[in-house]
């Protein structure tokens, strides 16, 4: 779903038809292809980590009863593997505020003539 929701922003984007007469916005193409990125790397290697933890790893020592707790993923908590999703999730989730905010902005000052 995220890449059809990808190519159906980057169409709308850069195909003329939808443009209406007007240049192509570098800015939001630029930010659509960051945010991809960053739910790309973050849908990957949670993925993977979740493969590692359950499947390869499931008689790790202190592995609990729970399918919540498995020992090798909180053992791994803290190394760059598993601190990369959880900032680009993060940042994500920031620059989705900050656009909707600049974009609340633009708003509010065209209105107003500012």
């Amino acid at each position: 779903m995220l890449i059809v929701l990808f190519f159906k922003c980057m169409t709308a984007l850069l195909n003329p038809v939808y443009r209406r007469g007007e240049n192509i916005k570098w800015r939001l193409v630029c930010y659509t292809m960051v945010m991809f990125s960053l739910a790309t790397v973050l849908t990957t290697i949670k993925l993977d980590l979740e493969s590692i933890g359950y499947i390869d790893n499931r008689n790790f020592p202190g592995a609990t009863t729970s399918w919540t707790e498995v020992g090798y993923l909180r053992s791994i908590y803290l190394k760059a593997v598993n601190i990369v999703p959880n900032v680009a999730f993060i940042a994500s989730g920031w620059l989705a505020d900050g656009f909707l905010v600049s974009s609340l902005f633009d708003v509010v000052l065209t209105r107003t003539g500012v």
